[in-house]
């Protein structure tokens, strides 16, 4: 039995929450892995599916964070991803879990690290309390849909298991910060406030990110 995502998932209205995040803008395969689902996901009016344009993994929720600390998180990150070399991982195949529709990614080590890298960096400014509780494991994932119900998913299942599109492998090269808004009960968006490149800090270069302005994804 799936539960409603969102029921457990409620921002106050207008907040606004920080959150690193792996981003798919320059990975055209995980765009046509989530297009091949698309049919068999809007059948379902008990999920929301994510728009290819708001595809992202999850690193690490933040919370709200003033502009000043929202930068200075982001100087933080530098020197920790310094020493995170680029990595690739697969997607696929998507499965049905407790409250959406989640394609697993594999191998895990290099994303956790990324993880707990961010995690390092993010509590040594904002400090342990203020972060959610860290996990025992990492557990890396992408969201294609929320469930937006309580119902009897079984039907959904074996259809995912029926459907096997390529499994896409991406190459991680940065952690991207946003600020990130909810549409309850729809999807999530976000304004980027910084990439951090992995295994890179320029030479001379105390900032060595990328800070964008505006709003958009970046």
């Amino acid at each position: 039995m799936m539960r409603d995502f969102w029921e457990t998932h409620h921002w106050p209205e207008g907040q606004r929450r920080a959150h690193w995040h792996l981003l798919f803008d320059d990975q055209p395969a995980v765009h046509d892995y989530a297009r091949a689902h698309a049919e068999l996901l809007d059948r379902h009016p008990e999920l929301s599916p994510v728009p290819v344009e708001w595809l992202h993994a999850t690193l690490q929720s933040i919370g709200p964070l003033s502009p000043d600390v929202a930068a200075a998180v982001a100087d933080a990150a530098i020197p920790a991803l310094a020493s995170v070399e680029p990595f690739e991982f697969e997607i696929g195949p998507a499965q049905a879990i407790h409250n959406g529709v989640v394609p697993a990614i594999y191998p895990e080590e290099g994303i956790s690290a990324l993880f707990w890298a961010l995690r390092q960096a993010t509590e040594s400014i904002v400090g342990t309390e203020a972060m959610p509780t860290a996990p025992d494991r990492f557990w890396p994932h992408l969201s294609l849909a929320y469930s937006n119900a309580r119902w009897d998913h079984d039907d959904l299942s074996r259809a995912l298991a029926k459907l096997r599109p390529p499994r896409p492998t991406v190459r991680v090269t940065r952690a991207v910060l946003v600020d990130q808004e909810q549409a309850w009960r729809d999807t999530y968006t976000w304004r980027v406030i910084a990439e951090v490149p992995l295994g890179i800090r320029p030479a001379g270069d105390p900032a060595g990110v990328t800070t964008v302005d505006g709003g958009g994804r970046g």
